[in-house]
């Protein structure tokens, strides 16, 4: 999909993930595995990360940005959105989101203003018509930022993730449907 840098405010952009980011992004993930949120520490891999934002970049149907601070030498990226199209004839208009921001960043309207403008792109682009995510059932943050843009709760995934201390966890099934053009 077009990604063109978007300036929020004077001291925030949103741009598109380029390889170099691989390492900051791998950060932002590693402090939500330290939450509990996604993989663990040692699961997150700045090679795996750089590969993820290329593959996306050759995709029609997906998107990689990231919320950036500009600084005079370098952006410090303190934000990430992927919208992963799926490989599939028959899927082709399902993406699968993920979204993080810095720890420290977090509550700030970094995220909203991320979905907003990925669910723009992702409309005008004609590719995708389903967005789909997974959140855990105890973020209410993020349950309640999806359902505010439209997303709805489609099912849940019981018992899905095992955390440090032997219990589990639900995800959160959720979607947005591209909205349909209004008549007239």
């Amino acid at each position: 999909m077009q990604v063109e840098q978007r300036r929020l405010r004077d001291d925030l952009v949103i741009r598109g993930a380029v390889r170099e980011d691989a390492h900051a992004i791998a950060r932002i993930l590693k402090e939500g595995a330290d939450d509990g949120l996604v993989s663990r520490v040692d699961e997150v891999d700045p090679g795996a990360v750089s590969r993820q934002i290329e593959f996306a970049r050759a995709m029609s149907n997906s998107l990689y940005v990231v919320a950036a601070v500009p600084v005079p030498e370098d952006d410090e990226v303190i934000g990430l959105l992927l919208l992963e199209g799926q490989p599939l004839m028959r899927l082709h208009d399902v993406a699968r989101l993920t979204m993080a921001v810095a720890r420290e960043h977090r509550n700030k309207g970094i995220g909203r203003a991320m979905m907003r403008y990925a669910l723009e792109v992702a409309d005008r682009s004609g590719q995708i018509r389903k967005i789909e995510l997974l959140t855990r059932a105890n973020n209410a943050t993020a349950v309640h930022l999806y359902s505010s843009l439209g997303f709805a709760e489609e099912g849940r995934l019981r018992a899905r993730l095992r955390l440090d201390d032997g219990s589990y966890l639900d995800d959160v099934c959720m979607a947005r449907f591209k909205p349909e053009p209004s008549a007239g």
